[in-house]
């Protein structure tokens, strides 16, 4: 008999006893957590969040000066738009190039000369004595034996004084 039952002491000394059925009985019922459908479902949300996320580069601030003044338009001559045109011819030593400003009377020998004159013929606030705007067209017409190199010289130099319209004309032939 005394297998069946079991002695509890309670604080203040006593003992009593309960069968052991009825204590597995009235014993707590221990809870445990279903973690896998949790993480099922937060599997499945990351996966849904990394699906739609999307990575595009925001957009950049541009800085702007704006124009200090009353709003008054000064009136000024407009500079007509006449092409400047670089022609690039090579010459019979392997790697070197002919360079000429067509129409304007005056041939660099170098794109770094080049790049001094284009500089000069450019109207801005710091050369008042230019003809040319920086928007003004800039054709680069080379030959078809001008290397690759010359031609992308010559686009350097027109960039690098800050012309914005610089193009290509079609290779001329002999």
């Amino acid at each position: 008999m005394a297998e069946l039952t079991d002695q509890r002491q309670i604080s203040d000394g006593t003992v009593r006893h309960m069968p052991r059925r009825r204590r597995q009985q009235m014993s707590p019922v221990k809870m445990r957590l279903n973690f896998t459908a949790m993480i099922d479902v937060i599997f499945q949300l990351l996966i849904y969040f990394v699906v739609t996320a999307s990575f595009a580069i925001d957009e950049g601030i541009l800085t702007a000066k704006l124009p200090e003044g009353t709003g008054r338009t000064e009136k000024k001559l407009k500079i007509p738009h006449r092409p400047i045109k670089i022609r690039l011819a090579a010459l019979a030593l392997p790697y070197e190039c002919r360079i000429e400003l067509v129409g304007l009377g005056r041939s660099p020998q170098n794109f770094k000369e080049l790049a001094e004159l284009l500089a000069a013929y450019q109207f801005n606030d710091q050369n008042t004595g230019g003809v040319f705007e920086p928007d003004n067209p800039v054709i680069i017409e080379p030959d078809h034996n001008v290397s690759w190199q010359h031609v992308v010289n010559a686009f350097n130099a027109a960039i690098k004084t800050r012309y914005t319209n610089v193009a290509f004309a079609q290779v001329r032939d002999k």
